[in-house]
């Protein structure tokens, strides 16, 4: 009857695929997409656990976490001079400069230059508002949120001295976002 021994072909895993005549080997892969007769990996999305398909798109499913404290770029503890009628919150030149010039520049150091004001939108994450306030940079260099802070702020939160408040800039939505941290407990 004539078997014949063509080749002899060792199997370098017990899940090679066999098609035809020819052994492709097969590298174990997490969850491999198969289309056709071709072995896709199945690429780690970093963010989401759970993304959603549609198509052969790939979009991200984000989950709604409980804020994260360390999350904010910007801390403060307020003074007296951030919640008086002085009408504004000092922000350190260092922080604007590290945490928002960036988005706007790609030198922070030049960023608000020649007494420019940013109008921006200052989103509460707490009470979930949005309100109009200005960015601008003083004769120190220090950088002060005006224009509404004491009534759309202060009063608004009934925030005080040693209040801890959070700032960051958010670039999806091109917003400075605020948050109270931690409220200061009076003694006694």
């Amino acid at each position: 009857m004539g078997l014949e021994i063509v080749e002899q072909v060792e199997v370098p895993h017990e899940d090679s695929i066999i098609m035809g005549d020819e052994v492709i080997p097969y590298v174990h892969h997490q969850n491999p997409i198969i289309m056709g007769a071709e072995i896709i990996e199945q690429v780690q999305v970093d963010q989401p656990e759970n993304p959603v398909i549609m198509g052969a798109e790939i979009i991200q499913h984000v989950e709604v976490q409980p804020e994260d404290p360390n999350h904010w770029t910007i801390r403060k503890f307020l003074t007296e001079s951030d919640i008086n009628s002085s009408s504004r919150l000092l922000i350190g030149r260092n922080e604007v400069l590290r945490h928002i010039a960036p988005f706007f520049t790609d030198n922070p150091s030049e960023f608000c230059q020649n007494n420019e004001r940013i109008y921006t939108i200052v989103y509460d994450v707490n009470t979930h508002t949005g309100h109009t306030l200005t960015l601008a940079k003083w004769k120190t260099n220090s950088f002060v949120l005006i224009n509404n802070w004491l009534q759309q702020f202060v009063k608004r939160r009934l925030l005080m001295v040693n209040d801890e408040v959070g700032l960051r800039w958010d670039a999806y939505n091109a917003r400075l976002e605020f948050t109270v941290l931690r409220r200061h407990e009076a003694e006694g």
